[in-house]
């Protein structure tokens, strides 16, 4: 495998440099925000696929985590979410989405530095600060939390598509032609979870149980996160649950066809074997 060289320019302040913060160096029952760095090929600069980590207006993203109580930690159990918030794919939509392309802001002031003691009535709707849901006691987990930001369901490598806002002289082509003003959007969505993943996997080598989970958008890819996880840990003796809401999977074949190729989602689907460029064309 070639080496390659991370930066960390497009993170944020009170953000963690993900690949030199090992979970062991943070402390339980608080919440952290890492990011991924930007990767690039060591011997001429290029980047490494998937190795790009964005927000959809070219903000910073990162993950937060937080660890249970050190008698907990042992066991390796951990809980991911993908969180949730529509999807864009072209000039309109990702105009009507402009507010959902940037890190949510409410992570970073409501979670950041803090402890799930601190959210008592915090009504969240997840396992996120939750105690106990059924017989499952999630503080004895890990927490993983993978913001979206990229409109993409979390499954986009397309760094640049260039939309424009509106369809500015009438002739019905949904703001796909060069009127109005140009909007770059950054899919990046699988950079985004694929990193995430990466840093999961180096600092839980033997994990006994991982529970994943995620809601509309953040629900639609949970098979490919499952898939990238059961093929990482492989004949380990690891148990994964899924639990996906209102996943998106019932798209007219005009979206597949004129739409969903603008996310570029075959990359991350590729490393799952599926081939979405045959199955479209079939």
């Amino acid at each position: 495998m070639s080496a390659y060289d991370t930066t960390y320019e497009y993170c944020d302040a009170d953000a963690l440099p993900a690949e030199t913060t090992t979970v062991s160096s943070l402390l339980p029952d608080q919440f952290y925000k890492l990011c991924p760095g930007q990767q690039r090929h060591s011997n001429n600069g290029t980047d490494v696929p998937l190795g790009q980590p964005r927000c959809g207006d070219g903000s910073n993203y990162s993950f937060l985590l937080s660890r249970p109580a050190p008698q907990h930690q042992q066991k390796q159990k951990i809980a991911i979410e993908l969180t949730g918030g529509g999807a864009c794919w072209d000039g309109p939509t990702c105009t009507l989405q402009r507010s959902m392309l940037s890190f949510p802001p409410w992570l970073s002031s409501a979670f950041v530095g803090t402890n799930c003691s601190d959210f008592v009535d915090f009504q969240f709707g997840s396992p996120l600060c939750a105690k106990t849901i059924g017989d499952v006691d999630f503080s004895t987990y890990t927490t993983v939390v993978i913001p979206y930001c990229t409109q993409d369901v979390h499954m986009g490598d397309e760094p640049n598509a260039t939309y424009y806002d509106d369809d500015d002289n009438g002739d019905g082509d949904n703001g796909n032609d060069n009127n109005g003003s140009a909007d770059a959007i950054h899919h990046v969505g699988a950079h985004n979870m694929y990193r995430t993943l990466q840093w999961v996997f180096e600092n839980f080598p033997n994990p006994s149980q991982i529970f994943v989970t995620g809601c509309s958008a953040g629900g639609t890819p949970q098979p490919v996160i499952y898939d990238l996880i059961n093929t990482h840990y492989g004949e380990q003796a690891v148990n994964i649950d899924v639990i996906m809401d209102s996943p998106v999977y019932l798209t007219p074949s005009y979206f597949l066809q004129n739409y969903f190729p603008n996310w570029n989602a075959g990359t991350i689907l590729k490393k799952i074997g599926f081939d979405f460029d045959t199955y479209r064309n079939e």
